[in-house]
């Protein structure tokens, strides 16, 4: 459903810049009801500009679809922002900071003695 989704995205939105947008995850509810869909952009500013251009466009993805893929029931696509991938990015800046400040500790300075 991924592929087929981010395929219909590219290929059926032409007057709109999608190039940018990627799906990083579909979580679907038992019933095929609901299609929660996980994107990311490039660019972190145009979050808010992607998930409203798919979701405008979301009856035009689920027509394209429902002519694709075999299911009795073809779930309503809802869009939301992943922010996975910043919060690792801010991760691994606080992990670099960190052994940083690590690698200016003298040699001789450990760690607090612990009391018994």
């Amino acid at each position: 459903m991924r592929r087929t989704l981010a395929t219909a995205i590219h290929q059926n939105l032409p007057d709109e810049d999608t190039s940018f947008i990627t799906i990083s995850d579909v979580e679907v509810t038992r019933d095929l009801s609901v299609a929660t869909v996980y994107i990311n952009t490039l660019d972190p500013s145009q979050e808010k500009l992607a998930v409203k251009t798919l979701s405008l466009n979301a009856k035009q993805l689920r027509k394209v679809m429902a002519q694709q893929i075999n299911t009795r029931k073809v779930p309503e696509l809802r869009f939301k922002y992943d922010a996975s991938l910043e919060y690792g990015r801010k991760l691994e800046s606080l992990i670099q900071k960190a052994r940083a400040t690590d690698a200016n500790l003298p040699d001789d300075a450990s760690l607090p003695d612990e009391k018994e």
